[in-house]
């Protein structure tokens, strides 16, 4: 595997559970008046699950990132066993400080994680750390690069506010699903009615995601080539930026398809079988579709992953 591969295969499953410890959590504080975990046990139940596979994954691909890193700035993968190279990592680099910072971060999510369930703190432990762990990774990237002043910390802003963002919108996809399955085995009327309730409330939540996705990316964009889009046209990072910028067309096409074609199927289905309710309610193809987008965001941050990789045309 070449270097360039296994930096990108790491920060690509990096970058899922990463998505996966914040947007699951974000999905359970910002639904809590539409879906109660008690209401839908099985999906918080699987939700824990996801959770506590992530949180060790997310330890792994980290330290496999990082280990990228440094054989990229040394000769290679043959000087990870020399542990003066480490210590200058460490202590002499510009990723040092933040690296470190982040494997401590890494550990207290999996204690966090694996630790007794107590519902809405325990989330919002998990959605602070994770957080910051999102955040520090400006500090690995081309975001690092405007340096100390107003202009480096603008780039930082971007980044921090473009990954929550999208962290929340594509990783509350999973949860989602999981609910929208269990309430499929429930009667069709009561099904229909909290499905509305729930999808509401995360098309609500993801329609402020996607505006500060686009905004800030357009914003990274613009960093990365000085204001002047016109270097993105013929290159390798404008390339991968359209291929990445592709997948969240079709990933807002199947979100619109979502809010405002089969949402109303069910509210339609709600209003003409009222309770007792006759058939079954269309949760299935919502399902799918949700199950397509999720799909989707896992190529976009495939091509985030090599996208960081990526020297920007300037």
């Amino acid at each position: 595997m070449t270097l360039t591969l296994f930096l990108v295969v790491a920060r690509w499953i990096h970058f899922v559970a990463m998505f996966l410890l914040f947007g699951i959590p974000v999905f359970w504080l910002w639904e809590k008046t539409a879906c109660n975990p008690k209401d839908l046990p099985q999906t918080f139940r699987r939700s824990v699950i996801l959770l506590r596979a992530a949180a060790p994954i997310a330890i792994v691909s980290g330290v496999a990132w990082l280990a990228g890193i440094l054989a990229t700035i040394g000769g290679g993968f043959a000087d990870l066993g020399d542990l003066q190279t480490w210590r200058l990592f460490f202590f002499d680099t510009q990723f040092g400080g933040v690296s470190a910072l982040r494997l401590v971060l890494l550990v207290l999510l999996v204690v966090i994680g694996f630790s007794h369930t107590r519902h809405r703190l325990w989330l919002l432990l998990l959605f602070f750390v994770s957080g910051m762990l999102l955040v520090s990774q400006a500090w690995l990237g081309h975001a690092a690069e405007g340096g100390a002043g107003l202009y480096g910390d603008a780039m930082i802003l971007a980044y921090g506010a473009h990954v929550l963002a999208g962290s929340a919108w594509v990783g509350g996809l999973a949860p989602l699903v999981l609910a929208l399955f269990e309430l499929r085995s429930s009667r069709p009327y009561d099904a229909t009615a909290r499905a509305l309730r729930m999808l509401s409330r995360y098309s609500l939540m993801g329609m402020g995601a996607v505006t500060l996705i686009v905004a800030s990316g357009i914003a990274n964009a613009g960093f990365r080539v000085g204001g002047d889009f016109d270097r993105l046209v013929m290159t390798t990072y404008g390339a991968v930026l359209g291929v990445k910028l592709f997948m969240v067309v079709v990933m807002l096409a199947l979100a619109y398809f979502n809010r405002f074609i089969a949402m109303p199927r069910l509210r339609d289905f709600t209003a003409h079988n009222g309770p007792p309710a006759k058939g079954t309610p269309p949760i299935a193809g919502l399902c799918l579709s949700i199950e397509a987008e999720w799909g989707v965001g896992l190529l976009v941050l495939c091509a985030a992953a090599l996208l960081g990789i990526t020297p920007p045309p300037q």
